[in-house]
């Protein structure tokens, strides 16, 4: 009895540290929906979630992966910079390195191509309000293949050039409101999403839907879940 009493307060701390007041206050979102943001993780801090892994090697510079792609093969690498950051507007640019493969469509023949894709990025994140922020960006994707970009038939995470913009409204200092759309000019698809993100000290919690449809698909609807811890540093 007495050590299950003990496991229950270590529990009940461990929980009230995690879900304490501090929230997202000093600690802006670097991400909105799926988009970035003009922001970074701060200089020695990890972000550690279902896949998502990045860290902060100044305030300014951050190094990231998804390590659940690559069991899609899907093998990804990113970097991003912050250019400039103040109390009412952010601007970063980054790029992300993917490599996989794609179903390719020759002459009613089907097959798999492997493909790199080179894409960097640019967002500005100005805040339109002391709640509310609006996130405006657009990658360029370089591609190179076995066959042509063309041939081959987009999967539900392909993601090639495109134009993107965001919304993300503060509810309070630990509930933001998300809305998110965009356009991808290689696999000629629009995309729309929204959700909400619960924020605690170390805890972040990202529940929505998206709504993705290339060209030559029925579309994608995918939920939208995030599950990560971001320590300081």
């Amino acid at each position: 009895m007495k050590k299950v009493l003990t496991i229950g307060l270590l529990l009940i701390y461990l929980v009230s540290s995690a879900f304490a007041e501090v929230g997202f206050r000093e600690r802006p979102i670097i991400n909105n929906l799926s988009m970035p943001t003009g922001y970074t993780l701060n200089q020695g801090e990890f972000l550690i979630g279902i896949g998502s892994i990045g860290f902060g090697i100044t305030d300014n510079i951050q190094l990231g992966t998804n390590v659940l792609l690559f069991i899609l093969q899907d093998y990804n690498a990113s970097l991003k910079i912050s250019l400039a950051k103040t109390k009412t507007f952010a601007i970063a640019t980054g790029i992300r390195v993917d490599y996989f493969n794609l179903d390719v469509f020759v002459d009613d023949d089907e097959g798999e191509a492997s493909f790199t894709f080179l894409s960097p990025y640019i967002v500005i994140s100005p805040k339109l309000s002391p709640k509310t922020t609006l996130h405006i960006g657009g990658q360029y994707s370089y591609i190179s293949g076995e066959a042509e970009i063309d041939d081959a038939e987009a999967k539900a995470s392909s993601s090639g050039t495109r134009v993107y913009t965001g919304l993300e409204y503060s509810f309070s200092h630990k509930t933001k409101f998300l809305a998110e759309g965009g356009y991808d000019i290689t696999f000629e698809g629009f995309s729309i999403g929204g959700g909400v993100l619960f924020g605690w000290e170390k805890f972040r919690l990202k529940l929505g839907v998206t709504y993705y449809n290339p060209k030559d698909t029925n579309g994608f609807t995918l939920p939208n879940i995030g599950l990560w811890w971001r320590f300081k540093g």
